[in-house]
């Protein structure tokens, strides 16, 4: 069998998708990650015959360079070892890691038809399948290099993870969006590590909720996919389709104005239900007879549980039900803002002697405009005596109209 790859310029060519960040980022990614051994040393070792006969025994210890480059005369040895192993899969791969010499190169459609054969004899070669992924995103072919993506998935979770984020991290346009959602949609185990890649970078609100609305439905049965879709859509300020996706497939989020004001429900996430925080600021926590157990220390202020709500315009009152068990009475704060509006609708501390049952009411409005979300929080208060807190809270709620 002779081998043979186009040596045209197409095989030494670089990316030429410059516009299409998606692929210029798996590219980034991908480039560092192929090699010619399946193990993760890098630099060159000798040609010793304990890693096979003759020329497929000098293959398998040649190793890529530090930047993850396939040596000099790969194709060479490959063509050789062929003669003596016409059934290996490693002469096939070697002529076509020739085409991917430089850096940014992506061979050619021969090194890509060569790289298929290596793998139809060998399933599990990662190496083969790191270049055709290479090809496939620098020839701008998103479908291909989701399929072989979704493969290595299940050879190498790791490598997949640093693969899909980058994907997500690179989104920039409605049509990359589009585009990325159908080629995942046959591989929904990607869409998970897809969509954290795409939440770490800033975007644009109308790509967050276009991407959200492309998403099939049945992605939403992961509870993770769900939740940073969820997140996705609160981060636009989508407060009323970030509601109805949090609350699909349950009876959460219907007809009330907090949920679990008693603070009894553990099973559904936020931000529509309670987060509680542990951390520098306190610790919140769920009491073994009902309610919380707060406890600020009292040196770095902030919300040690909060709610995202999605209050209309008009008159509320919120009641909040607790006792200071020990400490500074006021150090905490019951307080209410505009999510993503910059706009404290109130802060009020947590009063009253230790030991004691207390009520507090307070009366407020939700103005028209930009106001749609709301984060209503217990917490430390910004104080100069640094003073601590601990509480039981038994309920938080809120209603609507301002009376008592």
């Amino acid at each position: 069998m002779r081998l043979a790859r186009d040596s045209g310029s197409s095989g030494s060519r670089v990316l030429r998708a410059a516009g299409c960040g998606t692929m210029l980022a798996v590219l980034a990614v991908v480039a560092n990650l192929g090699r010619v051994a399946e193990t993760s040393a890098a630099g060159s070792l000798p040609a010793l015959a304990s890693f096979g006969p003759g020329k497929l025994g000098q293959l398998r210890a040649i190793q890529a360079d530090a930047k993850g480059l396939p040596p000099a005369g790969i194709d060479t040895i490959g063509r050789a070892a062929l003669a003596s192993s016409p059934l290996a899969f490693e002469p096939f791969y070697a002529v076509a890691a020739a085409g991917f010499r430089s850096t940014g190169a992506v061979g050619s459609a021969q090194d890509a038809v060569l790289l298929r054969e290596a793998m139809r004899r060998n399933l599990r070669s990662r190496e083969s399948r790191l270049l055709l992924l290479r090809h496939a995103v620098g020839t701008g072919n998103l479908k291909e290099a989701i399929d072989q993506i979704a493969v290595m998935n299940r050879l190498s979770g790791a490598l997949t993870e640093k693969l899909m984020m980058g994907v997500g991290s690179a989104i920039n346009s409605e049509r990359q969006a589009d585009d990325a959602v159908a080629a995942l949609t046959p591989h929904p185990e990607l869409f998970e590590p897809f969509l954290r890649g795409f939440t770490a970078a800033k975007k644009p609100a109308s790509l967050a909720t276009r991407l959200v609305s492309r998403l099939p439905r049945s992605s939403f049965s992961d509870p993770q996919v769900r939740g940073l879709a969820t997140s996705l859509l609160v981060n636009a300020q989508a407060f009323a389709e970030a509601r109805a996706l949090w609350g699909s497939g349950s009876q959460a989020g219907r007809n009330e104005l907090v949920h679990s004001p008693d603070f009894a429900d553990v099973k559904v996430p936020p931000p529509f239900n309670w987060e509680l925080k542990v951390n520098a600021t306190g610790a919140a926590e769920r009491a073994p007879g009902g309610g919380l157990s707060l406890d600020y220390y009292g040196r770095a202020p902030g919300a040690m549980v909060s709610q995202v709500l999605t209050l209309s315009p008009g008159i509320y009152k919120a009641r909040l039900e607790y006792r200071t068990l020990s400490g500074s009475p006021g150090a905490l704060a019951l307080g209410l803002e505009c999510v993503g509006a910059d706009l404290a609708l109130f802060e009020m501390p947590l009063a009253g002697a230790p030991g004691t049952n207390q009520v507090l009411n307070v009366s407020f409005t939700i103005p028209a405009g930009a106001c749609k979300g709301q984060k209503l929080s217990l917490g430390g208060r910004v104080q100069e005596s640094r003073d601590a807190q601990q509480a039981a809270v038994r309920r938080l709620d809120i209603m609507p109209g301002g009376g008592k």
